[in-house]
């Protein structure tokens, strides 16, 4: 029986290019990884909330899923489905943090407080506010912000995050 090497190093050739090709397209994404968490390491974060009412969660699903409209059009659309007040803190803060997100942070601020005004005790809505404000350039209304979300909760990363952000 006549084996030729020919096709066994074809294979070997095919595979070696399609892993190099792999192992460069991962040292691509590696790199995009380091250079967005160098960059948000100095942009504080929003937080969404999850809830047990399904109206609420399509909301926070598409703020997860990074469709900041779609959350703020969900969002809005609960607020007129006569949520209890619970609810309703969470639908505000998902809309805070989605409107953050867009750029809209008189919009985002605006919301966070009608959270805040339904529960005083949110620090995911102290947070989120102290992230527009941050974004909006208000730095000391954003640390003013997080340290109620602190003493509320010193213990979430999504606080300590945003603390190490303010400086």
């Amino acid at each position: 029986m006549n084996i030729s090497p020919t096709p066994t190093l074809t294979k070997a050739l095919i595979a070696a290019t399609f892993f190099a090709g792999v192992a460069s397209t991962a040292n691509i994404v590696a790199a995009s990884e380091t250079s967005n968490s160098e960059t948000s390491a100095t942009t504080p974060q929003f937080t969404a909330q999850h809830s047990t009412k399904r109206v609420v969660n399509k909301g926070f699903s598409a703020y997860t899923k990074g469709d900041f409209s779609k959350s703020v059009a969900y969002s809005r659309y609960a607020l007129q489905q006569g949520l209890k007040k619970s609810h309703k803190t969470i639908v505000y803060n998902n809309l805070c943090a989605a409107l953050g997100t867009q750029g809209r942070y008189a919009d985002a601020v605006e919301a966070c407080d009608k959270a805040l005004e339904l529960t005083p005790a949110n620090w995911q809505a102290y947070s989120n506010r102290a992230a527009a404000n941050w974004l909006a350039g208000d730095k000391l209304q954003a640390r003013q912000d997080i340290e109620s979300a602190k003493a509320i909760d010193g213990q979430a990363p999504e606080i300590t995050y945003n603390v190490n952000v303010f400086g």
